[in-house]
């Protein structure tokens, strides 16, 4: 990846961390923890390795065939509990993504209109509802999870989760 690239890498990860922090500013402050708001949440964090990355999760863990099927129960019921608002999540999270895309393509420069950043901030009463609804389920996904796991997997599954950090 070339200098430039990782430049515009790190500009759109800026982008979409300013979007969500605007878009729920009631909620990161209500959620707060040392260190961060929603964006910092271990449940988040937790829920979007198990969601994207949940073998290597496994491995890095050393999880037993049971943890693993009984954390694989765990988002399976998840995922079903909160699938209305998990979709709309999703859904908003990649139009973010799109916006955010738009503004590192450069849209401006070649002749084309900035992104709508009103329409980022026109976004976040939904947004701010979705996090606000998902928050407690994100906790308590949290919980089941390390409740399932010995004393050193979760120190490292802490020590995991902690490297998500953007910027961290």
């Amino acid at each position: 990846m070339t200098f430039i690239a990782r430049r515009r890498h790190l500009f759109v990860l800026g982008i979409a961390a300013v979007a969500v922090v605007m878009a729920a500013p009631q909620f990161a402050s209500a959620q707060q923890r040392p260190g961060g708001g929603f964006a910092n949440n271990p449940g988040v964090r937790l829920w979007n390795t198990l969601d994207q990355r949940f073998d290597g999760f496994a491995e890095q863990l050393s999880l037993t065939e049971a943890q693993t099927l009984g954390i694989s129960l765990l988002v399976e019921n998840f995922r079903e509990e909160n699938k209305g608002a998990l979709g709309r999540y999703e859904t908003m999270m990649a139009e973010m993504r799109n916006r955010a895309r738009g503004a590192r393509s450069g849209g401006a420069r070649a002749g084309q209109r900035p992104p709508n950043r009103q329409g980022m901030r026109g976004a976040g009463g939904a947004l701010r509802e979705i996090l606000q609804e998902l928050g407690p389920a994100f906790e308590a996904l949290h919980t089941d999870v390390t409740a399932m796991l010995e004393d050193d997997q979760a120190d490292r599954m802490r020590e995991l989760l902690a490297r998500q950090r953007p910027g961290g």
